[in-house]
C-alpha cells in the first residue's frame, strides 16, 4: 500500500493517566494531529506535519482560504501565527502552496468537466462532522479501506487543497463513486454522508 499522511485528532494518555492542558479546543485538535501549538489554530484548519513542514488551510483578511506551509525548524522559539492567510513565525513567513491560489472551487461533484487532479499533486482532509468539525484526517495518496483508520462510513465534510478526488461507498473503490472537485461543507446534501469507505486522487480527466 502506498504511504499516506494521516493527521488524526484523538485522546492522548500519559503513563500515569490523562494529563490536562489549558488550551482551546481548536489548539487541542491541532496538537492531537501532531501539529505544533499556536494562534494559527484559531483561523486555520486541516493542519498536519510532513517532513518537517507544517501544512494548513488559513483564512486571509478577505475571508478566502489559502493553502500554506512553513518550515518548523525556523520556528523553534517563535509562536506560529496566521498572517493574512500565510503561516508565519517572528520575522519568517511561510509559503503559499500551489502558486498562492486563493481559496478553492465552490465544491460539488464533478459535472463532467475534466478534473485537475493527479498523483502527488493533491491532498484531501475529511471530517467526521459537517462544517469541517470533529475528528479529521488528511491524505495525499489512495486509501482503499477507511475501516483501518476508524473513519469508515463516518465522513460528513471534505476539504481539498488542490486537484480532484474520487470517493466510494465501498472499500477498494467499489459501489457508488463520485468525483469531488472542491470543498463540501455538508455531505448530507449529496447522499454520501457517513457512507464513504475508500478514496483516492482522481485521474486527470475524471474517473478511473
Amino acid at each position: 500500500m502506498k504511504k499516506f499522511v494521516v493527521a488524526a485528532a484523538g485522546l492522548v494518555m500519559a503513563a500515569g493517566g490523562f494529563s490536562v492542558v489549558n488550551v482551546s479546543s481548536a489548539e487541542a485538535q491541532v496538537q492531537a494531529r501532531g501539529a505544533p501549538r499556536g494562534s494559527y489554530a484559531q483561523s486555520c484548519s486541516g493542519a498536519y506535519v510532513n517532513r518537517g513542514r507544517l501544512y494548513a488551510d488559513c483564512r486571509d483578511m478577505r475571508g478566502n482560504m489559502r493553502e500554506t506551509s512553513i518550515e518548523l525548524a525556523r520556528c523553534s522559539s517563535e509562536e506560529i501565527v496566521n498572517r493574512d492567510g500565510r503561516l508565519a513565525c517572528g520575522r519568517f513567513q511561510g509559503d503559499f502552496e500551489n502558486g498562492g491560489r486563493p481559496g478553492r472551487p465552490g465544491g460539488g461533484w464533478n459535472d463532467g468537466r475534466p478534473g485537475n487532479g493527479g498523483w502527488g499533486q493533491s491532498s484531501i482532509t475529511v471530517y467526521r462532522d459537517a462544517d469541517y468539525r470533529g475528528q479529521s484526517m488528511s491524505f495525499r495518496n489512495e486509501v482503499p479501506n477507511l475501516r483501518n483508520l476508524g473513519m469508515n462510513d463516518a465522513i460528513s465534510s471534505i476539504r481539498l487543497s488542490r486537484g480532484s478526488w474520487e470517493v466510494c461507498e465501498d472499500a477498494n473503490y467499489r459501489g457508488r463513486c463520485e468525483i469531488v472537485r472542491g470543498d463540501m461543507r455538508d455531505l448530507r446534501n449529496t447522499g454520501m454522508n457517513d457512507k464513504i469507505s475508500s478514496l483516492r486522487p482522481a485521474r486527470s480527466g475524471g474517473r478511473w
